[in-house]
């Protein structure tokens, strides 16, 4: 409705400006009206065209900002946190004291435990690669409608589907290497 509005506004001013010159007679310039009000999108079909690209990189920049920033929000966190828990010890005997207690281990192996990073690294590769995907398949079926959207529906959908091989592949090699840390735990002499 809004594009219909602007085009007839685009044709009475380019009418207002030619029936000035006089260089149009009345039944031109009610022909050009009329074409007006039929095809009023004609003068922004190229501007659109022109603007789907770019909104569609800015998109994905706007994208991979915001997860370097949530990183950074996370490292920032893991550091306050870091710093409040060295803070409440007063000296080095008592942080040592810390360290050697069975709680304390726990806790630490918690934290640093690589084993729920890597599942939420897997989960996040498989519900982008999911994403993508299904983003390339539904380009996909545009792209027998309308022109224009082969190409990013295939760079979508290759990208959809590298983040499922990569998650396929760490998925096996997590529990691999679960396996051998169980088995190297099992055999290591107990003092």
């Amino acid at each position: 409705m809004l594009v219909e509005l602007m085009g007839t506004g685009l044709a009475s001013l380019s009418l207002q400006a030619n029936s000035n010159s006089g260089a149009l007679t009345p039944e031109q310039v009610h022909d050009i009206a009329l074409e007006a009000l039929k095809h009023p999108e004609a003068g922004f079909t190229g501007v659109l065209a022109m603007l789907v690209p770019f909104a569609f990189f800015a998109v994905i920049f706007l994208i991979f900002w915001l997860a370097f920033r949530q990183k950074q929000a996370r490292i920032q966190a893991r550091t306050e946190f870091h710093k409040h828990l060295l803070d409440k010890f007063s000296s080095g005997r008592e942080f040592s004291e810390f360290l050697e207690s069975k709680g304390s281990q726990r806790f630490l192996d918690e934290l640093w435990s690589q084993s729920s990073s890597t599942q939420e690294r897997i989960l996040s590769a498989m519900r982008n690669g999911i994403v993508l995907a299904a983003l390339g398949l539904g380009m996909l079926g545009l792209a027998l409608t309308k022109r224009g959207f082969l190409v990013p529906a295939i760079v979508a959908l290759a990208l959809g589907i590298g983040f499922l091989i990569s998650m396929a592949i760490s998925y096996h090699l997590s529990k691999q290497w679960e396996r051998e840390q169980k088995a190297g735990s099992e055999s290591a002499p107990v003092s």
